[in-house]
């Protein structure tokens, strides 16, 4: 009785889509824009602003990609005002960005 090579050859084919999958992902990570998290961009703008970061709230992190925007809001004296973040540079893993009152 001959053995049939179907297992080998679909094992194979598996493995070197894995492959292919796990070295996508590695080139993403290794050269994909860098993110600044929401709590960072919502600490940046409480230091700026001189008050404590829970009165800033933003919705997503901000992408690492120049023209980039988010929009927060923030709360100071009970007034409420509207934020504009937007990435003005990447350095590396450095995002540089202006906050714009509305």
């Amino acid at each position: 009785m001959r053995k049939s090579k179907a297992p080998k050859i679909i094992g194979i084919v598996v493995g070197a889509f894995v492959a292919v999958v796990v070295g996508l992902f590695v080139l993403v990570m290794a050269f994909g824009n860098p993110v600044v998290t929401a709590d960072q961009v919502e600490q940046q703008i409480a230091q700026q602003y001189g008050v404590a970061p829970s009165q800033v709230s933003c919705p997503s992190s901000l992408e690492g990609e120049v023209g980039a925007t988010i929009t927060c809001t923030g709360t100071d004296a009970g007034q409420t005002s509207t934020l504009l973040v937007q990435v003005t540079g990447v350095e590396g893993d450095t995002v540089n960005f202006s906050i714009t009152p509305q």
